[in-house]
């Protein structure tokens, strides 16, 4: 797969997860500070079944939020 592909395979979910998320702040949080990395990367690349996303948050007040927003679930 294509390196645009990916970029397109991810944004596609990262955006179904963040329209999930129904508390605005916390999916603003997300939306913004949002990396993903990990084996679905290579997965792609070499034309593998994605076994899941690995997502990283850059800051611990969006990391917190999501905790708490989850919690709250």
């Amino acid at each position: 797969m294509k390196a645009k592909t990916i970029k397109a395979v991810i944004a596609k979910k990262m955006a179904e997860w963040w329209k999930s998320i129904d508390d605005e702040p916390t999916r603003k949080l997300a939306e913004e500070n949002t990396i993903v990395t990990g084996g679905c990367i290579a997965s792609m690349l070499l034309r593998e079944t994605v076994s899941d996303f690995d997502v990283y948050l850059r800051t611990k007040e969006a990391a917190a939020s999501l905790a708490n927003y989850y919690v709250k679930k």
